[in-house]
């Protein structure tokens, strides 16, 4: 038997989780374009997801926030281009009035 390791190629791994002060279907929506709007200017990025919370229901898991963001990158140094980033400064700018609160979990390899 041949057992393959899946392993990205990126090394760093930006998590963000949102809790928005209105979580209706229609905020939510809007929110998360103009989420991946932002995201689509910024080259440093090597990939990102945008979601709600699954449907996946078992004590442990943690569904409270609205909307997450995992974003992977190359190295530090491109997640560092990713926070400098005017886009993503306009995105805070812009868009920090619409959640009460916001929690940020990195990784590296």
């Amino acid at each position: 038997m041949i057992t393959q390791k899946k392993e990205s190629q990126s090394n760093f791994m930006h998590m963000v989780f949102f809790w928005l002060k209105d979580t209706s279907d229609k905020q939510v929506d809007t929110f998360k374009n103009r989420t991946i709007s932002f995201l689509d200017q910024v080259e440093s990025i090597d990939t990102y997801h945008v979601g709600i919370p699954a449907s996946t229901d078992r004590p442990i898991i943690e569904r409270s926030y609205t909307v997450a963001l995992v974003v992977t990158f190359q190295d530090k140094e491109a997640h560092d281009i990713y926070q400098d980033h005017e886009a993503h400064k306009h995105f805070i700018n812009d868009c920090q009035h619409l959640w009460d609160s916001v929690k940020i979990f990195d990784t590296d390899k």
